[in-house]
């Protein structure tokens, strides 16, 4: 709903509201003045201004129910007024049992709808009660004014600083003073780090190169001495001895040894093949099996055999159970005592003709199995003979085999000999075991030292950072970071005297922050001050004149001119100190006087109703 930037209440109907039982009109002006004793309901009028906008009483209390009318609990609130526009409005606020509802000009409203056009509950209260601020508020006003406060543009404050300030800072972006202020002091203690560190690796940086002028010199004295003992032993190692004779003769007996050697591979290796192939030839001569040529003929002949002497053995059966009555099987007719007879000399002659035939194959089967046994038998005695002549071979082969090796071995044995005694005298020379040790190491701690030597050459002649120069740097960066911290901290302190200058009054003084000039940091801070006095040691009256000042104050800085109602004016002289610039509501006790309001000067409008 649109904001209502200014408005003026004409009249208030009032029933079940605290001491108003009955419905009672009210009619206000500008300004308007209430006059009564005590608990004739001048605070009550208040509360139900405050109550019909914010659905709380004048000091933001949240215990409602002390609101109801004893005799008549349903609270019923008729606010009139009119807005900056000349138009008149009605707002009605309803409370029957606990339950709330907010009519604007005839239309059912929330209290959200409220806030959109009479602004936050704060605000409004901040307005209305001169008090309700900084009795209420406290240090929550602080925040409320905070939001409220125009943002002033970085360019604005620029431009009341001096012009090398101004150039200082043009570039820098300082959305939040206190956090730029904050990432500098950062930097400044990193590059304080930074040449911490450096010092320290300049120090280190000496300390090595002398470190490494005492070692050279000790790795060279150690060379020096193990190459001195390394040329005392060579030269005694070969003195006296023919080392070129003795090459050509440890020549001429590795090439000796080596024909050796590969002739008598060569008869070796020859018989050896012989040898595996008699092997093999005898393994598959063991893993051949008999293969017999009558398998078929013998399984033929038997499955004849064996179904005639089933046939033989169902007719016997058949014969012996045959009587007359029965069916022939020949014929299928039934038999008769007459042809019986007949029946069973058929049945006979069946019986004999199948005996007959199972005989005769009986005797083939007989003459073919005796076959089958006579080649099985002949298959296994050449079999025999044939692994018994390869097996004399081979163990022939092997003979030779072994006789060969001996007799090589013993040549071989004495040529490798000769050739390991002379190849000891060409290493040795006339050095003892420990000599030859001793040589060997020397050779070996020399080469060790020589590669230490060189690693220490490579580090000593690696480049060594200018430390001066970037410590000089670090330290100008310093610097320029301290001047520019400096320009800072006055357009911090700039930017709170603008921002200051926005909350000026009369004699009310209200600080939210502190600048601490020595490092820029910001402080918060809430001071409220009236003449220079503290809020908590002024009077009655003095607190009123400032609450006026202060809803003042925040008229100017929502763009909301809202009533003021002032209670208890019989504490206050004057308001010298402020110009109200909107409807001013003024309670007055008056000892055992009636309630009156009356207002001093009518408001004058042309009736234009809200559509």
């Amino acid at each position: 709903m649109k904001k209502i930037e200014q408005f003026q209440i004409t009249s208030m109907s009032i029933s079940g509201f605290k001491s108003y039982e009955k419905p009672t009109e009210l009619t206000f002006g500008d300004p308007t003045v209430i006059t009564g004793g005590n608990g004739r309901g001048k605070t009550s009028i208040a509360d139900a201004i405050a109550f019909a906008v914010t659905g709380l009483p004048f000091f933001g209390e949240r215990g409602l129910d002390r609101l109801h009318n004893e005799k008549n609990p349903d609270v019923a609130i008729q606010m009139r007024f009119v807005d900056e526009n000349g138009i008149t409005h009605e707002l009605t606020r309803i409370r029957r049992n606990n339950d709330m509802s907010i009519y604007y000009d005839g239309h059912t409203i929330r209290q959200l709808d409220l806030t959109d056009l009479f602004g936050e509950r704060d605000v409004f209260l901040s307005i209305l009660n001169p008090l309700y601020f900084i009795e209420e508020l406290g240090t929550n006003g602080k925040n409320l004014l905070e939001r409220y406060l125009p943002f002033i543009p970085q360019e604005t404050i620029l431009a009341q600083l001096p012009s090398a300030v101004q150039a200082s800072l043009k570039d820098e972006v300082i959305l939040s003073p206190d956090a730029y202020l904050k990432g500098r002091r950062a930097e400044i203690r990193e590059l304080e780090e930074r040449i911490t560190y450096l010092g320290g690796q300049k120090d280190l940086a000496a300390t090595q190169k002398k470190q490494y002028e005492t070692m050279r010199a000790e790795f060279l004295e150690g060379i020096t001495a193990l190459q001195n003992e390394i040329a005392a032993l060579v030269e005694k190692q070969f003195s006296g001895l023919d080392t070129a004779e003795m090459q050509e003769r440890l020549v001429e007996l590795s090439q000796r040894y080596d024909e050796m050697a590969c002739d008598e591979r060569g008869d070796t290796v020859q018989r050896q093949k012989e040898l595996h192939a008699l092997r093999e030839k005898i393994v598959r001569r063991q893993a051949e099996q008999y293969q017999s040529k009558f398998t078929e003929p013998l399984a033929e002949i038997t499955a004849k055999v064996n179904d005639l002497g089933a046939r033989y053995k169902r007719e016997v059966v058949a014969y012996k159970a045959f009587h007359i009555g029965m069916d022939c099987p020949t014929c299928h007719r039934r038999v008769t005592e007459e042809t019986l007879p007949e029946v069973q000399a058929a049945l006979k002659k069946t019986i004999s003709e199948l005996y007959a035939a199972g005989t005769e194959l009986k005797g083939q089967l007989t003459e073919l199995q005796e076959l089958d046994k006579k080649a099985r038998e002949a298959f296994e005695a050449f079999k025999e003979a044939d692994l018994h002549k390869w097996a004399e071979d081979a163990a022939e082969l092997d003979r030779l085999c072994a006789e060969q090796s001996e007799t090589g071995s013993q040549a071989a044995e004495s040529l490798r000999s000769e050739i390991q005694n002379l190849t000891a005298e060409l290493e040795y020379g006339n050095l003892t075991q420990a000599e030859h040790d001793r040589l060997r190491e020397c050779r070996e701690q020399c080469h060790e030292l020589e590669s230490k030597l060189s690693a220490l050459n490579e580090m000593a002649s690696a480049q060594t950072p200018d430390f001066d120069r970037e410590i000089r740097e670090a330290q100008e960066a310093i610097s320029k970071i301290k001047r520019t911290m400096t320009n800072v901290i006055s357009y911090v302190s700039k930017r709170a005297e603008l921002t200051f200058s926005q909350l000026k009054m009369n004699r009310v003084e209200i600080s939210l922050y502190d600048v601490v000039k020595s490092t820029g940091e910001v402080k918060d801070t809430f001071k409220f001050t009236y003449s220079g006095r503290r809020y908590d040691r002024l009077s009655l009256s003095e607190k009123i004149r400032a609450g006026m000042e202060v809803s003042e104050l925040m008229k100017r800085l929502t763009g909301r001119n809202y009533p003021v109602f002032v209670d208890n004016m019989e504490s206050v002289d004057d308001l010298a100190n402020v110009h109200p610039t909107g409807q001013i509501i003024m309670a007055k006790c008056v000892s055992n006087a009636p309630l009156q309001v009356r207002p001093i000067k009518p408001i004058v409008f042309a009736e234009q109703r809200a559509a």
